[in-house]
């Protein structure tokens, strides 16, 4: 991995089958002065020093695996168990609820009318109509819009529910999906509109992203930690939210930046238990539910 090593080297470390393992080591070692180099054996790759290193590569080593697995396990989220069935079919329940809605306008003969109201018009948001951020989310432009965030939107709400909980899921999806849309009419201050609830969908990814960068932070080495996290939720962004003449990407980008700090922040205070108990999901569930109510009461009055 690195030069002068003595002609007669030897092995500093067991075998390890994983490359990134060794490489983890050798930087290890070079932060505290010590040559190696990598070699791939019969068993996967080790680390060679010099005989007269051998020791001090060994107890570097052993204390600095020891303080990382003691870092992990004092600040790193448990392992996630995935959401329950009951949490899986809720969450695809309040998912397909979308859908249910748009189906029910178009019926009705109310859509336009609606859409006119709830809309988020950045110029009209930023003169004060905050419920438009809200309304915006439950309203979708046509049927493949709609049906497209609602596969989606069950899947990552379902996994952050087996994180956080359903409730915490519906409110995060609200809370993300809101501080996006404001972001977006910031960012246009126009009369730039959008409605959908992709917003919120990629703020739970946002979400995803920032509880797993708090776990990678805690347990990876420096370098290698939170960034391939949102390294990740960009990589979604870019596949699923990016596509088409009528994608409003910017929207996508600044829910996945609410999401990732939303993320970021629950990590902290839930990280033992892994997640709120049903009290707090409960209170959750009802804070999101009044706050859409009171926004499409405000709209229609």
């Amino acid at each position: 991995m690195t030069s002068s090593l003595d002609s007669k080297i030897e092995l500093a470390l067991p075998i390890t089958r994983r490359k990134r393992e060794a490489e983890d080591w050798a930087l290890v070692l070079i932060a505290e002065g010590i040559p190696s180099r990598l070699v791939r054996t019969g068993g996967g790759f080790s680390l060679q020093v010099a005989p007269e290193a051998q020791a001090s590569a060994r107890e570097i080593l052993t204390d600095w695996q020891s303080e990382r697995a003691e870092r992990a396990r004092r600040f790193s989220l448990p392992i996630p168990r995935g959401a329950t069935a009951g949490e899986t079919a809720a969450a695809y329940a309040f998912a397909l609820s979308l859908l249910a809605f748009h189906l029910g306008l178009d019926v009705s003969g109310r859509s336009s009318a609606l859409l006119e109201m709830g809309r988020s018009q950045a110029a009209l948001v930023l003169d004060g109509q905050w419920w438009r951020l809200i309304t915006a989310l439950s309203l979708h432009a046509d049927l493949p819009h709609v049906v497209g965030n609602s596969l989606f939107g069950g899947f990552f709400l379902a996994a952050v529910a087996g994180r956080l909980g359903l409730g915490f899921a519906v409110l995060a999806f609200l809370v993300t999906g809101t501080l996006g849309n404001f972001a977006n009419a910031l960012y246009y201050a126009s009369a730039h509109s959008s409605v959908g609830a992709s917003t919120g969908v990629f703020g739970l990814v946002g979400v995803l992203a920032g509880l797993a960068a708090w776990r990678r932070h805690q347990s990876a080495v420096p370098g290698r930690g939170a960034w391939v996290a949102f390294a990740a939720g960009l990589g979604i962004v870019a596949m699923l939210g990016s596509g088409g003449a009528r994608v409003d990407f910017s929207a996508h980008l600044f829910g996945l930046a609410a999401g990732g700090v939303t993320g970021l922040l629950l990590a902290v205070p839930f990280a033992k238990p892994a997640k709120p108990d049903q009290t707090k999901q409960s209170l959750a569930m009802v804070a999101a539910l009044v706050m859409m109510f009171a926004a499409w009461v405000r709209a229609l009055h």
